[in-house]
Formats: C-alpha cells, structure tokens, sequence
C-alpha cells in the first residue's frame, strides 16, 4: 500500500512538471513569435535611430499622464474597498497595479493581489470576489464603450483619424458585440439562476456590480475614467514624442486593440502587448518605426510607473508573515 501511495504520488509530481514545463515552453514560444512579429514590422535600425530621435519633453509628458493614470485608480479602488484605513487602502491599490503591470493577465492578476491582501479587512470573501468582479468589469466595459465611442466621432470625420468605413465601423461592431454578449450574460444568469455554470454566474454578478455603482453616482467612479483614458493619453504622447502626428481617436481604437494581444497570458504582456499595439497604430496610420519606438516607450512606461510604485508600497510589508502582508486587520471604517 505504503509503494503504491508513492507511486502515485510520483505520478502526481511529474504530471504536474510536465504541465509546467509545457507552460514554459508555449510561453517562450509565444515570446519568441510576438518579438519577430515587432522585427517584421520595423527593422532594428530604424527603430533605434527613431528612439534617438524622440522628443523627451514629451516622453516625459507620457510618464506625467501614466503617474497621472495610476493615481487614478487609487481613487476608484477606494471607492470600491472603502473599509481599510486610507494608507492601507492606497498600499493596497499600488501594490495591485504593480501586479497587473509585471503578471500575466492585467486586471485578473491585480483582482487577485487585492483579494489576498484585503481578507483580513472585515470583508467577505463573497464580498470580497464581488467587489473584485464588479471593478474589473466596470474598467473592461467602460474599455469597450469608448472604444465604440472613438470609432462613431471618427466616423462622424471629426478630425485627426482615418474616416474610411473599415477603420470606423469595425470598432463600433466590436464594441456594441462584447457590450450586448455581456447583457446576455446577465439575462441568462437571472433566468437559470442556480443552473447557470458557476462562470457565467460569476461574470453575471460582477457586471451587476458594475452597473449597480454606475446607477449610484460617486465622484470616485471618475478614477475609471481616468485610469483608462489618462493612460492612453501617455501612449498618445509616445507618439508624438516620435514626431509623426496621429489623432488621438485614432490611438483610443489601437490601444483597444492592441490590448486585446494580452489575453496571451505573458508577464507583463511582453511581446504580445507591443506587437499587437505597434500593428494596430500602423493600421490606424503611424509609420512602423515610428509605432514599434513608441509602443516600446509607453509599455516601459506602463510597467516601470504602476511597477516601482507597487514595489515602494510593498517594501514595509516584505518582513510580514505570509497571509497578512502586514496589513493590521482594520478596528474602524475609515
């Protein structure tokens, strides 16, 4: 009994390691094909030479708009978990953005580092999954919604973007598609109740998470607007730290797809994140080299800003027990 107990144990150990390893190995190639898809974009040279040529003033305007983007989001995290005190609070939301910033899956992977650190601050974990859901859901739809929006004003010629049917239209059925699936998801929740798969029950109330605090109007909900737009404001001003103009409807509708690349669970979307935001603003009109200079920039940027500051913000708790990551439990709601 004691042989077979190991046997199977050994079986379970190599079983995992070979998930593992084929993890690692998709990983590195998923990697080595998006950074080739980058080369074929631009050659090396040019973009090198372009990086030389880039105004600093405006990649400084870029950091300004990023510091500006993650402040935001203290905002509304605040108003999402208000029970920590506010220097827990804001900790917390830094320390969760460093994590969407360097881990695979964004939003999931701060969702996840907030939920670990907050479950010793009298919320429920039912609570505590809800409140996660619904502020992911809020910042994905209000993504999707200004996507659409961007792509009707540039259909309606304001200035500053391509005006052609292909390049509006496509955003717009983009958009109204994810918006209305996500409305469905919430119908059929309501209508199956207990008998919708525990996903579909899961996405459901996040999103009427959501749209319960987008009924309750709070000056905090602004945060999501910030976070957001205020960071696609600093991949705007990489491309114009290039020198080659583009309209900032048109960087709105690359940013959106370009970010769509990160469902490629890659730490820190390396590689995915800047082919797909390099491919998407050569669509919408940059010149290659141009857009492969400043999608390496703006993600250096978007790592280095929300990451240095989660890491300043985790460094008082690094000698903490695993669990409380030295957070007291609150006695009071601040």
């Amino acid at each position: 009994m004691a042989g077979d107990d190991l046997t199977g144990h050994a079986d379970v150990q190599t079983g995992r390691w070979m998930r593992a390893s084929w993890r690692v190995l998709g990983t590195a190639v998923v990697g080595v094909v998006s950074f080739a898809a980058l080369l074929w974009v631009a050659p090396p040279g040019k973009v090198i030479d372009q990086l030389g040529d880039m105004s600093l003033s405006w990649v400084l305007t870029a950091v300004g708009l990023e510091l500006a983007s993650c402040l935001s989001y203290v905002v509304v995290f605040r108003h999402f978990f208000p029970e920590p005190p506010r220097a827990v609070s804001r900790r917390v939301a830094w320390i969760a953005m460093g994590a969407g910033a360097i881990l695979p899956g964004g939003n999931i992977s701060s969702a996840a580092a907030t939920g670990w650190l907050l479950r010793r601050h009298g919320v429920g974990t039912r609570r505590l999954l809800k409140r996660c859901a619904a502020l992911v859901c809020l910042l994905t739809a209000f993504g999707f919604f200004v996507n659409g929006m961007a792509g009707v004003l540039l259909l309606a010629r304001v200035p500053d973007g391509p005006h052609d049917l292909s390049h509006t239209v496509l955003p717009i059925l983009v958009s109204i598609g994810v918006l209305s699936f996500a409305v469905l998801v919430v119908v059929a929740a309501r209508r199956l109740g207990g008998g919708a798969p525990r996903f579909v029950r899961a996405v459901a109330a996040g999103l009427e998470g959501a749209w319960r605090e987008v009924g309750t109007p709070h000056w905090r909900l602004l945060g999501a607007a910030g976070f957001l737009c205020l960071d696609m404001g600093a991949l705007w001003a990489a491309c114009a730290a290039t020198g080659h103009r583009i309209g900032f409807l048109a960087v709105v509708i690359a940013y959106c797809i370009g970010y769509l690349a990160t469902v490629v669970p890659m730490p820190a979307g390396l590689g995915v994140l800047d082919s797909g935001l390099a491919a998407s603003l050569v669509l919408y009109g940059l010149s290659p080299a141009a857009s492969v200079g400043a999608v390496l920039v703006y993600h250096a940027i978007s790592i280095w800003v929300p990451g240095l500051g989660g890491l300043i913000a985790w460094l008082p708790t690094r000698g903490a027990p695993i669990g409380t990551a030295g957070f007291e439990p609150a006695t009071s709601r601040a």
